[in-house]
């Protein structure tokens, strides 16, 4: 795996982490390579994380050939779930989580319900009053009408403040991913 997937890994879960007090209930949907999971197992605060990954496969070949990466799937801390996380998140319970970070490929095939509005008012139910959520939102250079999308829906959907955030990952196209932080 590149080393320029951290990138990517640790904004996803710092931007949200850092922007609220203490999350202790963190919900990552994707993100099947462990990366997302490994950061945010670095927040002692952190009590309990699901994960929803819908492809068993990528789990077990990350554990299998990337274990520096997959380390994350070790935390005690963590209950994976092999599923569809949209479904998994329309039986979350209401107010049940401080953060959902959403790790998904890009909005085509079973991944494009996840940046529908939908999606992001099952979010906005599952998160506790002042939780927050991360979504891959893209590349700016690329992507301009999936990322107007996405802020329309969000700020129909989530009271407060809704900020487009981007950082450089040489191997990915545009050498650029954003995300969606509410």
């Amino acid at each position: 795996m590149d080393r320029s997937t951290l990138y990517n890994q640790e904004m996803i879960t710092h931007l949200p982490l850092c922007s609220i007090p203490n999350p202790k209930k963190v919900l990552v949907i994707g993100g099947g390579d462990g990366g997302v999971l490994r950061e945010v197992a670095r927040y002692a605060s952190v009590e309990h994380i699901d994960m929803c990954e819908i492809d068993k496969m990528v789990v077990d070949v990350s554990k299998q050939y990337f274990p520096n990466v997959a380390i994350g799937f070790e935390d005690p801390r963590v209950n994976l779930v092999i599923g569809d996380g949209v479904a998994f998140l329309k039986n979350a319970a209401e107010g049940s989580y401080d953060a959902v970070i959403v790790d998904s490929s890009d909005p085509i095939g079973p991944a494009k319900e996840l940046f529908e509005k939908p999606f992001f008012q099952s979010v906005a139910r599952a998160l506790r009053p002042g939780g927050v959520v991360c979504t891959q939102a893209e590349s700016l250079w690329l992507h301009m009408d999936i990322i107007e999308d996405i802020v329309s829906n969000c700020r129909d959907i989530f009271k407060g403040s809704v900020n487009y955030a981007w950082t450089s990952v040489p191997t990915y196209p545009s050498g650029v991913i954003g995300f969606m932080l509410c």
